[in-house]
């Protein structure tokens, strides 16, 4: 079987999500740039029950390239639009864990100023305009963020998140970092915020974030 390395990978990833309760049975989706194809998570097929026979083969036009016995993901355009917007872009993962989907829904950034995290998404994580799920128009703003910007996670509305890596390894690390300091950040409120970071504790953190991104 072509890419069964990057295939076996992707479901145990995914189970590791499932199993974390960063998505439930049947949400999230992950996908994985080869050099001839996009690896896309099936749809609506229980996370503990995938094969490697079920990941889709896909080039970015979404055509589908072998003939694997289910659906892909629903949201698979976003990752086409991700990988054609950025070539340094090899992994995405999208979840809806529930504290950074909780600042979705609030439509609030995750600001990241409460801890060491930051330097993993240099500043705020921030939130795209709502768009129906499975539809362009909920990546609308990819280019503005992925790009203008140079983010490499993005909240959608009303919905979850997104983070984009140059492994599957790296997206994966920053879905967890996106997590845990958007909980970091409820819970901060829940006690009082005093520990905000000051700017100039920020531009060291700043620099790591830059030194990561060129590696």
């Amino acid at each position: 079987m072509r890419y069964q390395s990057e295939k076996e990978e992707m479901i145990a990833r995914f189970l590791r999500l499932y199993e974390s309760g960063m998505i439930n049975m049947f949400e999230g989706n992950i996908t994985v740039r080869t050099p001839d194809c996009v690896l896309v998570t099936p749809s609506q097929k229980e996370k503990d029950k995938i094969t490697p026979e079920m990941i889709i083969e896909m080039d970015l036009d979404g055509n589908i390239l072998n003939d694997p016995p289910a659906k892909p993901s629903s949201e698979y355009k976003m990752h086409l639009m991700l990988y054609r917007l950025r070539e340094d872009v090899n992994a995405i993962v999208h979840t809806h864990s529930a504290y950074a989907t909780s600042y979705a829904v609030a439509r609030e950034p995750v600001r990241g100023n409460m801890a060491e995290l930051y330097m993993f998404f240099g500043g705020e994580i921030p939130v795209c305009s709502y768009g129906t799920p499975g539809t362009e128009a909920i990546c609308a703003d990819f280019p503005k963020y992925f790009v203008e910007e140079d983010k490499d996670a993005v909240l959608l509305a009303n919905h979850g998140i997104v983070t984009a890596g140059k492994t599957l390894a790296d997206a994966y690390s920053k879905a967890e970092s996106a997590e845990k300091l958007a909980m970091i950040g409820i819970q901060a409120r829940l006690i009082g915020e005093k520990g905000a970071l000051r700017e100039e504790d920020k531009e060291p953190l700043m620099a790591l974030y830059r030194n990561r991104k060129k590696r």
